[in-house]
């Protein structure tokens, strides 16, 4: 596994404030990571990026959360 994982959810930046208010949970919007092309797009944009920084069980349960907020 990696320490980063990548979730295409179609609006990073809504999608993050939604975990945030609805499932208690931080994720970074990839669209913040990303630098905008020439046409004006953003490649992170549909993005959201999740830190897999805890042990397992606390890992198990905010992807829980993130599936009860965005399922």
């Amino acid at each position: 596994g990696g320490f980063f994982l990548w979730l295409d959810v179609g609006d990073g930046e809504a999608a993050a404030v939604r975990l945030w208010r609805e499932g208690a949970l931080r994720v970074l919007p990839g669209g913040y990571l990303g630098a905008d092309a020439a046409d004006g797009g953003n490649p992170g944009a549909r993005y959201i990026r999740l830190a897999l920084v805890h042990d397992e069980t606390v890992v198990e349960q905010a992807v829980d959360r993130l599936l009860e907020v965005l399922g």
